[in-house]
């Protein structure tokens, strides 16, 4: 065999089997270099996500609904906005030219124009709130390009009015430009005004700058005085939304880690809270029993409800002294519910407020009660619930009890949630209680040892919404420590949750299904939520053959994006986990979106998708979302969304 030949057989031998020279096993710097390149050069998800957005927007260009290109515009300008300025600048200009051209076609004495007028107001409202979080100045200028809306007329509301809309526009003002949003607050106080709006300020303010918030709070401290509370009811109402939420923590001398509000709802730190409710309290303590044949509901004369005398052919406004009594009442009402942070911190001025709740007969009053329990039931320990039901009205008493086992379960004592249910409760409520320990504890001290027990607790389910929930919980538990049985017991779930869907919240189950699949195996995700997207293709598709006959869900034979109801809120939904999983496969996602068979919920469930990789929150719509799709995901036994 010829030595050189022989030499390089070997040589290609030895590499093979790995013991080759160490400088052929490795990669040159430039292959190395290379590849660093290829890879810092491939598109991220959310690069994928700009790129798909400006598809979206041509596309939306073909839509016929004007609303549904604006709504399209205003959310692609919010998301584009950090990546490329000028361009998210033209898209909401375009919707202002838009909505204004809405407001101009609209006649505001036809009373079948209501419906366009409040989409179009509802519009001018979501482009103005989304730019100021974006740019102040914009924002304000945009508003003055569209019209004004009518005082009256179908389709008008008092949320509608210019005023209402600027003090919104301060409100997000005020989460990137402290100091012009702390100069129009103080117009308002300077003028005497107290819109709804102010708590929002002052809790962006404290978010975005400490000094500034501290400011606007000592002046709002020094204008709510008890005369001002007796005089004016936006200022009694600012009061009670001030003090509700209790006062912010302050921080701890040497924590520098330690944020000074836990929570942006406690408006007013502990001196100011202190403050505001003495003067709530001084104003309270005038109030008198209200008049036997006082004209308002509850007591209050004429100022809420109709006068009881409709034959007359006017009412007399109120008087100022009806007006302060009127205040009185109300801050005496809602000082109530404030008992316990009288006591706290100003005890000498509780006994007083106790007599004169007595005074008035508010101490039996079932909403201040109501109020009180439903604070209680929210926050409250088991210990305190309990000790609140063993005093608390028949009526809600029950409740109470419930309420304290379960969070007794939540606290890791399932001993003490079977004897409270045992003791307290009977029948229905007290089987019910008693079933929800073991599941819990069942599902909480799974082991791959175990599974004989888990199957048992999976038969004795008794529905297979249950079921499901079940399995969800197992899967949980088990998935660090047994990853392989908990895809068994998914892979379960999914046979039941790709059956055809009953309700909402089969689809929503559907959907916590494919989310727990997420980091066990994306794959399966996609392949879960396949069933439910043809589902709903079918859902739209009857719907638009049925529109105008048993549902309207169409207008001018295209689906609304902004107020389409339960499946329009279902498609985002699933736009919504989507975009979970396009930061692991965004080819795939787009894959399924693209599974919606009409463009308008196509378009919504990409644009959902790229708002959820890009991670840019909404504005919160002004009618309060996209309908109110059923269901919760998690449930009693699911886990908790991440």
């Amino acid at each position: 065999m010829n030595t050189r030949n022989g030499t390089s057989l070997l040589l290609a031998l030895a590499i093979l089997l790995g013991y080759g020279p160490a400088y052929l096993a490795q990669e040159s710097p430039t292959q190395t270099s290379s590849a660093a390149q290829t890879e810092k050069d491939k598109p991220t998800p959310e690069k994928k996500a700009l790129g798909l957005l400006e598809q979206l927007v041509g596309e939306a260009a073909g839509l016929k609904l004007s609303e549904n290109r604006i709504y399209v515009q205003i959310s692609a300008g919010d998301l584009l906005w950090n990546s490329d300025e000028a361009r998210a600048r033209a898209l909401f200009g375009e919707a202002g030219s838009g909505i204004a051209e809405m407001m101009r076609r609209i006649d505001p004495n036809d009373r079948r124009s209501g419906n366009a007028n409040r989409t179009a107001l509802e519009l001018r409202q979501q482009l103005v709130i989304t730019v100021a979080r974006h740019n102040g100045e914009l924002a304000y200028q945009l508003l003055q390009t569209m019209p004004a809306p009518a005082t009256n007329g179908p389709g008008i509301r008092q949320q509608d009015s210019q005023t209402n809309l600027e003090q919104s526009l301060v409100a997000a003002i005020a989460a990137n430009d402290p100091k012009t949003a702390l100069k129009n607050a103080q117009a308002w106080l300077d003028k005497g005004e107290y819109p709804s709006s102010l708590p929002k300020v002052l809790s962006q303010l404290q978010t975005k700058d400490a000094d500034i918030a501290t400011k606007l709070s000592e002046q709002l401290v020094k204008k709510l005085q008890p005369e001002e509370l007796l005089a004016k009811p936006d200022a009694t109402r600012l009061t009670m939304t001030l003090l509700q939420p209790g006062p912010r923590p302050e921080k701890k001398s040497g924590d520098s880690a330690q944020a000074v509000a836990a929570n942006t709802d406690q408006f007013l730190a502990e001196s100011a809270f202190r403050d505001v409710m003495a003067a709530a309290i001084t104003a309270a303590l005038k109030a008198t029993p209200a008049p036997q044949n006082a004209a308002g509901r509850g007591g209050q004369p004429g100022l809420r409800g109709r006068p009881n005398n409709r034959g007359a052919a006017s009412v007399a406004p109120p008087s100022e002294a009806d007006i302060a009594q009127s205040n009185a009442r109300m801050l005496l009402m809602g000082l109530q519910s404030l008992q316990p942070q009288i006591d706290q911190y100003l005890p000498e001025r509780s006994l007083a407020v106790r007599q004169k709740i007595t005074e008035l007969g508010m101490g039996n009053d079932p909403r201040g009660s109501f109020g009180q329990m439903a604070t209680l039931m929210q926050q409250g320990t088991s210990d305190s619930l309990m000790t609140a039901a063993a005093t608390a009205p028949q009526s809600i008493q029950n409740r109470l009890y419930q309420q304290a086992a379960i969070k007794a379960v939540d606290e890791g004592k399932p001993d003490r949630a079977r004897e409270i249910a045992t003791q307290h409760l009977e029948g229905t409520a007290r089987d019910n209680l008693l079933r929800t320990v073991e599941l819990r504890q069942a599902t909480s001290s799974a082991s791959p040892n175990k599974m004989d027990e888990i199957r048992r607790t999976l038969a004795s389910a008794q529905s297979d919404d249950e079921r499901v929930l079940l399995y969800l919980q197992f899967a949980n538990t088990l998935q660090a420590d047994s990853p392989k049985l908990a895809l068994q017991l998914l892979d379960e779930a999914r046979g039941l949750v790709s059956r055809r869907a009953t309700n909402y919240g089969q689809f929503e189950a559907q959907l916590n299904v494919a989310r727990a699949f997420a980091t066990l195996d994306p794959s399966r995700s996609f392949e879960t939520m396949e069933p439910g997207i043809n589902q709903i293709n079918e859902l739209l598709s009857a719907a638009a053959i049925l529109s105008g006959f048993e549902v309207n869900l169409f207008k001018e034979g295209e689906l609304p994006l902004q107020t389409g109801g339960s499946l329009t809120g279902m498609v985002m939904r699933y736009g919504k986990e989507l975009a979970s999983l396009a930061r692991i496969d965004f080819e795939k996602a787009q894959m399924m979106t693209d599974k919606f068979l009409l463009p308008e919920p196509r378009i919504l469930a990409k644009l959902t998708m790229v708002r959820g990789v890009l991670g840019i929150t909404p504005i919160a719509s002004p009618n309060n979302g996209f309908g109110g799709f059923g269901g919760r995901g998690g449930g009693q036994f699911g886990p908790r969304p991440q």
